[in-house]
């Protein structure tokens, strides 16, 4: 099998938890399939970072997204005609709405349908007509948890069975101890400030009990919509190394998730791994995900996270041993090999829907 794979979407340390399931995945298919052959079809920005893959340069800068949606649907279908490929992977919910080949795309949740109020009107309705389309025309899809899967399959009206569930996964990094430089303790949030990523309602909810607990709150991502007014308790991080990261969740007291959001939900199973006691949003994919390692609250009341957080912080040694055993047991469900081997089985499935039907010849006449 010669795949080809769509990064046009895909600008280096922007677009999250899309980048690490796309660079995670790469190698895990090659290992799991000796004979699969990759292309991989890169932007400006991305090219040099996928240097150890053959690699075909689409030269656009996707920091335009016009110009990315033009180069996916006219210069990426040309590209993948050249290359011969018999597959196009599009891990980054778009897709061309024509192409010379078999097509998967994974869309990893519905986010612009579901939270409308994040996007702005231009960009959710193009998103509707576009990752709608690639949806629609894909000859399979594949989601990182069941809870993405119904809401694909009800809000573009595709048949479920041809949606795959590919769980996002987990490296082991997070399970190597690090060195934190932060004064503890602290309780920790990782999100971009997204309004659906719940920050805002965070602050006002560890505002209501700073006065009951040493704590610092660390807040770990980069401004958006959603940024929290600044609190005296509060400390705002925008960016830190990737090992600096592992290092904060493992010396973490709590990791506090109140997204009310989530197609699968990352820094929940990376604190499992890391061994930090979680609690979060009863929302969306987050208990699928988090199953029996954490514990949840309403991330609509203010008073629900900050009773969540007490509760947490007040639990015996035994009882909190028990929530990061169970933990890290749980974390242990995602694995890039088991999530290869789902994309592997779209991609073969991909091809053989799209291979025509063998016509028999008319029967002979007497």
């Amino acid at each position: 099998m010669h795949a080809g794979v769509n990064t046009l979407f895909l600008i280096p340390r922007e677009v999250g938890g899309t980048e690490i399931y796309v660079r995670s995945v790469l190698p895990a298919l090659l290992a799991q399939d000796a004979g699969l052959r990759v292309t991989i079809f890169t932007n400006r920005e991305n090219h040099d970072s996928f240097a150890e893959y053959d690699r075909v340069l689409i030269d656009v800068a996707a920091t335009s997204r016009p110009q990315r949606i033009v180069a996916e649907q006219v210069a990426l279908p040309r590209a993948a005609a050249r290359a011969t490929i018999d597959v196009l992977y599009s891990p980054g919910y778009t897709a061309p709405l024509r192409g010379p080949c078999a097509q998967v795309v994974t869309i990893h949740d519905t986010q612009f349908l579901d939270f409308p109020e994040d996007f702005p009107w231009l960009s959710r309705t193009a998103q509707r007509a576009i990752v709608g389309g690639a949806a629609r025309r894909a000859h399979a899809i594949t989601t990182v948890s069941e809870f993405s899967r119904g809401r694909i399959a009800e809000r573009f009206g595709v048949p479920r069975e041809k949606i795959a569930v590919a769980h996002s996964a987990l490296s082991g990094l997070f399970a190597q101890p690090q060195p934190c430089a932060l004064h503890r303790p602290f309780l920790l949030y990782i999100a971009n400030t997204y309004p659906h990523k719940n920050a805002a309602r965070l602050v006002r909810a560890f505002g209501r009990i700073a006065d009951r607990v040493p704590h610092m709150l660390v807040i770990c991502g980069q401004p958006r919509e959603g940024e929290p007014p600044p609190h005296p308790r509060v400390k705002r991080i925008h960016y830190i190394a990737y090992e600096e990261l592992i290092g904060m969740v493992q010396a973490a007291d709590l990791m506090v998730f109140p997204s009310l959001y989530e197609g699968f939900g990352r820094p929940v199973v990376e604190a499992q791994e890391a061994g930090t006691r979680v609690i979060a949003s009863r929302s969306a994919a987050i208990p699928e995900i988090g199953g029996a390692g954490a514990s949840y609250f309403d991330g609509e009341r203010e008073e629900s996270i900050a009773q969540a957080i007490l509760n947490a912080l007040d639990e015996p040694a035994d009882a909190r041993a028990a929530w990061t055993a169970r933990g890290r047991e749980n974390a242990k469900r995602f694995t890039w090999q088991a999530c290869a081997e789902r994309t592997l089985g779209a991609l073969r499935t991909a091809i053989a829907t799209r291979q025509p039907k063998r016509c028999l010849p008319p029967p002979h006449s007497t």
